[in-house]
């Protein structure tokens, strides 16, 4: 998801719940959105590049097909323990039974998450229909991603290992 995703998601759940408390609104759409900086730092250590606007234009060309010549290096996904929800919303929502007072952090958290994994059975279900296997070339030895054409009414969910979704790319980028 995109940060203004996020952003206004926990923005309206914070006023739905907190309509008459403006600070537990605020900290529902900080925590729904800070939780991201985890991204930055992970780019940072990778990189040691710590401007914001260097890995906002790494997340850009990140999931954009390589252009032949393009050198520029591709990291793993770059998420850390922080957006597993069993590590962390399992003691979160623990401790919001002692103390009330975190319910707002938690709530934003969860709404967070939540975007975060809304494709998760999708995707599971994509893999499961490929067999493990790519669907271009049939090869199960090579790392598989589920690609989508970000259409939201039929996203076409597609199983396939880097090469054949960089050559399937440019097959539908020339068209």
């Amino acid at each position: 998801m995109r940060l203004r995703t996020h952003a206004l998601a926990a923005a309206l759940t914070g006023i739905v719940f907190y309509p008459r408390s403006p600070l537990r609104a605020t900290v529902v759409l900080l925590s729904g959105t800070l939780i991201d900086l985890d991204h930055l730092v992970l780019y940072a250590l990778q990189t040691g590049d710590w401007s914001i606007t260097g890995a906002l234009a790494y997340d850009r060309y990140r999931h954009v097909i390589g252009i032949a010549g393009d050198t520029r290096p591709r990291y793993n996904p770059l998420r850390s323990w922080l957006h597993n929800p069993l590590l962390l919303l399992t003691p979160l929502w623990a401790a919001t039974v002692r103390r009330p007072t975190l319910r707002p952090v938690a709530i934003g958290l969860t709404l967070h998450l939540l975007l975060d994994y809304v494709w998760w059975p999708r995707y599971t279900l994509a893999f499961w229909r490929a067999g493990r296997r790519c669907e271009r070339c049939g090869r199960s030895d090579r790392r598989l991603t589920v690609h989508w054409n970000r259409a939201w009414a039929d996203p076409k969910l597609r199983t396939l290992c880097r090469p054949c979704f960089e050559i399937s790319a440019r097959d539908a980028y020339t068209l």
